[in-house]
Order: structure tokens, then C-alpha cells, then sequence
């Protein structure tokens, strides 16, 4: 006999308890009493709320809301049922997954990017630490001492013996200066590299894109306007990018630029190559270094042996300043908001693989994802309160991101933390104002 009632609320309980009660059929619940209490209620003619059944009936609907949320509730009466598979389903499925691989690439970049930035700015601190110029300077003066004395023993017939040392020296000073310049011409090329491409371009096609949009359709060989600077600096960096591409395709016969070519073209007791004995040489000149070290600058300069200065040193390694502000955005809310971004999606993917949990709508899950990428943001403030924008970053590492993603995860948690902020803030609140006890 079924139930007929007047009153819609009992007709929605009746409705929703066996929506519930169907779902059971998959072996959620452990005894039968949300079906007992449906065949009570729907044994009465013309039910009202107030009678024991119908109240009894809401009860043991309450009591199966742990099992059965409403979440679920509500997807059962839109038509869901468990282990669908329609088309719709399927495709949300398919879209889910390709935007967590899709995530998966793009924050595997962005931290390779990050880790690249941290360890060429770590080379540059522990360069401008160590004193570089300075032991960059004292290189040069010893190859420069070494090569007047070979140059003073050859002229004065020296013995055999005695010039293979003075050679052998010479290298091995020659060597060592010329390891420390190409690894400070190295770190350089690739701290210029990493601000001026890497970092603002970190995914494939942005420069390209960048470029498109961004610089002027002038002609190639046109004069620039120099009215508007930015426009200027836009088309130059563009230009270069695209000389530059066409000079690793099809230049061959293309030199790389020397500091110092003038120089060495209109300097006559410069020796081209890199010849060791100078014949014109005096042992008076070999006593004193100091006094011509730019001249054994811009000589080591034209030989080849270095392809920078000392005293530009200290200059460059104040690019370690500027890359800590190129990396700052990257630290505090680039990557902390992906990768909580990425627990969201997360989330969402663990409840697919439950056939007895209903797939979240869309809004649902953009909404989700927005909230972890809020928590890593958030996290970061938390977490480094005193780094500034330039700071020190560096620090700043996989220790955050990986809170980030479980905030995003589990946003729970996360709101949890908040809530206690919250009541820390109010009773410390409270006691402004409040009598002191002595």
C-alpha cells in the first residue's frame, strides 16, 4: 500500500529516502533499517509529519547523512546513479585528466626554471663572497710577471733548464687564469640568459607569442621612435632575438666579438696569437707588475687568455640582486598557487576513481581549484612573512611548495588553520582594554 499525502514534506522525505535507499543497494549501509522505516511510513493513509513513523523515518534518514552526504544526495536527484558511465561522465573524465597532466608539465617547468635561477644566483653569491676580483687581479699579475721573466731569461740566453721551468710556470698560470675566466664568462652568459629569456619566457611559444603581440610591425632597417621607450626596448629585444637565430643558422665564418679588438688592431708591441716570449723585454720592466697591470690586462685580452676585466667584476655580480627579484614572483605566488592548484586537482581525481561518489560539476571543480591555488598563495605569506619582493628566495624551496599542495589537497585543513587565526586574533583582541592583574 502506498503512501498518500497532502503534505509535500513528508512526500520529499519519502522521495529522498528512497533515492538513499536505492544507493544502499551497493552495500553502503550495514543493516536495513532506513528500508524499514520506508515500509512504515508508506503503510499510512494520508501521512503528516507528526506521525511516529514519518518522524522515525527522518531519523534514520539523518542517521545515514555520515554515510550519505548530501553532496550525493543532491547528484541522485539529478538522475546520477553509481558507476555511470555516460557520455558526459566520461568526457568530464577525460577533461579532468588532461588538465592534470597538462598542470603536471607546466609546474615541472616553472620549478626547473626556479631550481636553474636558484643555482646560477648561488654561484654569483659565492663568487662576490669569495672575493673573485680580487683573486681574478692576482692571477693576472702572476701571468704577467711570469711571462717578463721568461721573456728576460730568454733575451739573457738562460739554460735549458732554467726556461722549461719558467715555461712551465707560465702555463700553469695561464691555465688557471684562464679557467677563472671562462667560469665567470660562463655564469655570466648564463645569469643573462636565464632574466633576459628563461625567467620571463618559461613556456614554450610565450617569447614567440610575445614578440607577435607585443613588437611594432615597423620594417626591418627602419629608424626607431624613440618617443616611446618601452615600444624601443620591445622592438630592440625582439630584433636581437630574431639576429641572433639567424646567426647561429647561417653565419660560419663569423667571429665572436672581442672586448678589446681595437685595442689589439692599433697596438704595436702586442704580439698576435698566443706567442710567450716577448724579445723586447727587460729585466728592469719584469720587477714591476703593478705598474703596468692594464697594459697586461688588455694584453691577456688580445692573446686570449681572458674575455673580461677585473674591475668589471664587481659590477657584474650585482646581476645577483636583480635575479633575486626575477625570482621572487616564481617563490611567493607562481608556484605556491599551482601547486596548490594541483592538489585541488588532485582531489577531484581521487573522488573519480570511486565508483559510489558522483563526479563534481564544473563550476564545482574550478571553484576547487581556485581555493587550492588561494591556500598556496596564502600559505607563502605564512610561511616567509619577511621575504619582500628582491629578497632572499632562495630559501624559499620544495618544503613550501609541498605544504601548498597538500593545503590544496585538503582545504580543511587549511580553513581549520584559519579558524584558529581567527579565534587567536579575537581573544587577544578582547583583552585590549581589560584590566591588568597585579
Amino acid at each position: 500500500m502506498t503512501t498518500t499525502s497532502h503534505d509535500p514534506l513528508v512526500s520529499g522525505l519519502l522521495a529522498d529516502a528512497k533515492l538513499v535507499a536505492g544507493y544502499g543497494r551497493y552495500g553502503v549501509f550495514k543493516d536495513s533499517a532506513l528500508f524499514a522505516a520506508i515500509g512504515d511510513a508508506e503503510k499510512l493513509n494520508d501521512a503528516t509529519a507528526s506521525q511516529p513513523e514519518v518522524v522515525k523515518l527522518q531519523t534514520v534518514l539523518n542517521d545515514c547523512s555520515n554515510t550519505v552526504p548530501f553532496s550525493t544526495l543532491a547528484a541522485l536527484r539529478t538522475g546520477w546513479s553509481p558507476g555511470d558511465m555516460s557520455r558526459r561522465s566520461a568526457l568530464a573524465t577525460y577533461f579532468l585528466i588532461a588538465l592534470s597532466v597538462t598542470m603536471m608539465i607546466v609546474i615541472g617547468k616553472l620549478t626547473y626554471v626556479y631550481n636553474r635561477g636558484v643555482s646560477i644566483n648561488t654561484e654569483l653569491q659565492e663568487i662576490d663572497n669569495n672575493e673573485f676580483s680580487a683573486r681574478f687581479g692576482q692571477s693576472i699579475r702572476q701571468v704577467w710577471a711570469t711571462k717578463k721573466q721568461l721573456s728576460s731569461a730568454t733575451a739573457k740566453q738562460a739554460s735549458t733548464t732554467d726556461l722549461t721551468l719558467l715555461k712551465d710556470a707560465y702555463y700553469n698560470s695561464v691555465d688557471s687564469l684562464h679557467s677563472l675566466d671562462q667560469r665567470f664568462s660562463s655564469l655570466l652568459v648564463r645569469a643573462q640568459g636565464f632574466m633576459t629569456q628563461e625567467a620571463p619566457f618559461p613556456l614554450w611559444g610565450m617569447q614567440w607569442a610575445y614578440c607577435k603581440l607585443s613588437a611594432s610591425a615597423a620594417k626591418a632597417g627602419a629608424p626607431l621612435d624613440f618617443s616611446n621607450p618601452r615600444q624601443v626596448a620591445i622592438d630592440q629585444f625582439c630584433g636581437q632575438q630574431i639576429a641572433l637565430a639567424q646567426q647561429q643558422s647561417g653565419a660560419e665564418n663569423s667571429q665572436p666579438l672581442k672586448q678589446s679588438d681595437f685595442d689589439c688592431k692599433n697596438n704595436g708591441n702586442i704580439q698576435g696569437g698566443m706567442q710567450v716570449v716577448s724579445a723586447t723585454g727587460t729585466a728592469g720592466q719584469a720587477e714591476d707588475v703593478n705598474a703596468d697591470f692594464d697594459a697586461a690586462t688588455r694584453d691577456l685580452q688580445c692573446e686570449g687568455v681572458i674575455t673580461i676585466t677585473p674591475n668589471s667584476i664587481s659590477t657584474l655580480t650585482l646581476q645577483a640582486k636583480t635575479l633575486s627579484e626575477v625570482l621572487s614572483p616564481y617563490a611567493l605566488w607562481i608556484l605556491p598557487a599551482l601547486y596548490g592548484a594541483l592538489g585541488g586537482i588532485m582531489f577531484h581525481m581521487r573522488m573519480i576513481l570511486n565508483p559510489l561518489l558522483p563526479n563534481p560539476p564544473l563550476s564545482r571543480l574550478i571553484h576547487r581549484i581556485a581555493l587550492g591555488g588561494l591556500a598556496g598563495m596564502i600559505l607563502a605569506w605564512f610561511m616567509a612573512p619577511g621575504t619582500k619582493l628582491g629578497g632572499e628566495v632562495t630559501g624559499i624551496g620544495f618544503s613550501l611548495f609541498t605544504f601548498a599542495f597538500l593545503f590544496g589537497f585538503s582545504l580543511d585543513i587549511f580553513f581549520a588553520i584559519l579558524d584558529q587565526f581567527v579565534s587567536m586574533s579575537v581573544a587577544g583582541i578582547k583583552k585590549f582594554g581589560s584590566p591588568t592583574v597585579a
